[in-house]
């Protein structure tokens, strides 16, 4: 079952030098108790696309299209709307819970102040569920930790808070941004595993963002890969890492470092990200990428399967069978 969809999403920001385009022409959907995960550089668009289904805009933004949850248009509620349809059906973990997190109240009044909130429950019903939830993500001594500040945990239990206040409403559909970024391997692991787990057992839909191709290969069912604010390819994750498609991914999956070759250098994109601040015309890619041609720079290229479950934005290979460049075990 569809839980939401994007269609023809569009994120500008006004600043004093110009028209930002966060994020253009977005559209992609997400299954109950899948897993799509949203990857590019910095500066592609990634975090603009969810924080605008949010509400969660800055002020100088102006979003258009449609955010679709169950046929209802995200883009066009209210804020009394969208305060009712956050926590209880869309919630989402912020990349740093140091930040998100209130440094001057305990964990369990945070905690608890969701559930009073958006379930009416009383005080002490409140402070049972949290615990409840608290222990569902493995922190141990729960009673103990609703009664600490943030900075008395580690990032990792940090993490595993937000993760449960995430989760305290049952939400159909859990966004995380970059939720292991700040974390060390072992802990990361560990809060990815834990995800799985509590997907399988809520059957929630996550909407992963990151940069960590290996955190797409161990969590996601399927990629949206984004540059310059545009969709460059979708695909399923065997297909995307097995044969990618377009020159952004295949240059992506090549600066992964290798287990099995000696690399002196890992391969880089030549070139920066291009400026959202110019409208480009054509291909935003088209000044790094090594198979340029001129249309690249007439005209945007339409997006276009190249085999089942995979599409790709490009003039050079959309409509040819691409070799694999990347074989996964």
């Amino acid at each position: 079952m569809t839980i939401l969809t994007i269609n023809n999403m569009n994120v500008d920001f006004a600043t004093a030098d110009g028209n930002v385009k966060a994020v253009n022409n977005l559209n992609y959907s997400i299954s109950a108790g899948e897993t799509l995960g949203i990857v590019g550089e910095s500066g592609s668009g990634k975090s603009q696309s969810v924080f605008a289904l949010m509400g969660l805009t800055a002020h100088n933004g102006k979003v258009s299209g449609e955010a679709n949850l169950h046929g209802e248009n995200l883009l066009t509620m209210s804020k009394a709307q969208l305060n009712h349809i956050r926590a209880e059906k869309i919630s989402m973990i912020f990349q740093d819970p140091m930040t998100s997190l209130n440094p001057f109240m305990k964990i369990g009044k945070q905690l608890c102040e969701v559930l009073i909130i958006h379930k009416g429950l009383t005080k002490r019903e409140a402070r049972h569920e949290s615990i409840k939830m608290l222990d569902a993500v493995r922190i141990p001594s729960p009673e103990t930790r609703l009664n600490q500040y943030p900075h008395e945990l580690s990032g990792g239990m940090r993490q595993r808070v937000m993760i449960a206040m995430a989760l305290l409403c049952r939400p159909e559909l859990l966004i995380a941004d970059e939720p292991t970024t700040a974390l060390d391997v072992t802990v990361q692991a560990q809060i990815l595993t834990l995800l799985k787990e509590l997907q399988q057992e809520f059957n929630t839909a996550i909407l992963l963002i990151t940069h960590d191709m290996g955190v797409v290969a161990e969590m996601c069912d399927r990629v949206l890969v984004m540059y310059g604010g545009n969709r460059m390819e979708q695909a399923d994750t065997e297909s995307l890492f097995n044969t990618p498609s377009h020159p952004y991914t295949q240059g992506l999956l090549r600066a992964i470092p290798s287990v099995t070759e000696d690399m002196d250098r890992l391969p880089t994109i030549p070139g920066s990200p291009p400026s959202a601040l110019i409208n480009h015309k054509g291909c935003p890619f088209k000044e790094r990428c090594e198979h340029y041609k001129p249309e690249c720079s007439v005209a945007m290229p339409a997006f276009l399967p190249v085999r089942p479950n995979q599409s790709i934005a490009c003039h050079v290979f959309g409509q040819q069978t691409v070799t694999p460049i990347l074989q996964t075990a």
